[in-house]
């Protein structure tokens, strides 16, 4: 088993609130590389520090991660105009990476979590930049969280969703038929809890477009929704200065700075994303509810036997 060991606090938050036992991490990723390997459509990264994040987003209930791993390469093979990995040599790509759109800042709410994460909605141009590519670099910036960020996988994100300088045809990109699908592989696929949205600098034409595109959205991210306009201090009261970058009143270094670290690093797993390549899903050899007998079988056909969830 080859996984980072977890902070005091945050391994009594994966205890407490995502079901965690210490003792059964080594068997509950055996049994779920062994369901893995059960999958003749399936080819998929089946490292420790991989898996777990599964694990801890679905409070170790084993059927629901065993059916979000699925979807996660299922997805993508069914909307490869959002999700398919750009290529990072590309000029185009790499411009759109300086422009720091989605930045995860270093200090998280308590030692505990969650991440906070700073979305600048207005900082790419709509004529030059299409939704779906500012979506694709959103998904590399997931996939490095998931392998690296205990905080963001065990303690959820709290986004702080900017939008300064968004403009019409910004809000003309995010139709509901591309914000269904971005949500669908957000809420279906990706193992991360999302706390909060935080809606800062909005415009005058926000509120019809967040009316019609928030019934798309899950329940409970419903509810966990709040829009400040320009009252910044309100902010301030949830998220506090010394976790915000300058630009933003707060404590915590220069955005720039920000954006040129999350550029190297996502430069930096360049390897990891070509050898991602080599992973998806084959629809035709996917085991279905038919073939299976004496076993529980999703609309999937996913099968397997887990450990069922005690809390969730």
């Amino acid at each position: 088993m080859v996984i980072r060991p977890l902070t005091e606090a945050l391994q009594k938050v994966a205890i407490e609130e995502l079901n965690e036992d210490p003792k059964r991490i080594e068997a509950d990723l055996a049994d779920f590389k062994n369901w893995i390997e059960q999958q003749p459509h399936l080819k998929a990264r089946t490292t420790d520090q991989f898996l777990i994040a599964f694990l801890r987003g679905c409070k170790y209930s084993l059927e629901k991660a065993k059916l979000k791993f699925d979807n996660y390469y299922a997805l993508k093979e069914k909307y490869p105009d959002f999700l398919k990995r750009p290529n990072l040599d590309d000029d185009k790509f790499r411009k759109l990476l300086k422009m720091g759109i989605i930045v995860y800042l270093p200090k998280p709410l308590t030692e505990s979590g969650p991440r906070v994460v700073l979305v600048r909605n207005g900082a790419y141009d709509p004529s030059e930049f299409s939704f779906s590519e500012v979506a694709q670099y959103r998904q590399l910036i997931q996939d490095i969280t998931l392998m690296e960020d205990d905080v963001a996988v065990v303690g959820g994100l709290v986004f702080i969703m900017d939008f300064a300088d968004v403009s019409a045809a910004h809000l003309f990109q995010a139709s509901p038929g591309s914000m269904r699908k971005v949500s669908q592989y957000s809420e279906q696929a990706i193992p991360l809890r999302i706390k909060a949205s935080h809606f800062i600098n909005t415009p005058s034409g926000f509120e019809p477009v967040f009316n019609l595109i928030k019934p798309i959205m899950p329940e409970k991210i419903q509810n966990r929704m709040f829009v400040h306009g320009s009252k910044r201090e309100e902010l301030y009261k949830i998220i506090p200065k010394e976790i915000l970058p300058q630009e933003y009143g707060g404590l915590n270094g220069s955005l720039q700075d920000l954006i040129d670290k999350w550029e190297q690093k996502i430069l930096s797993y360049a390897d990891y994303f070509k050898e991602d390549e080599n992973y998806g899903v084959d629809e035709s050899l996917r085991i279905k509810e038919a073939e299976v007998s004496s076993t529980k079988s999703t609309d999937l056909g996913l099968v397997g036997s887990f450990r069922k969830l005690v809390v969730d």
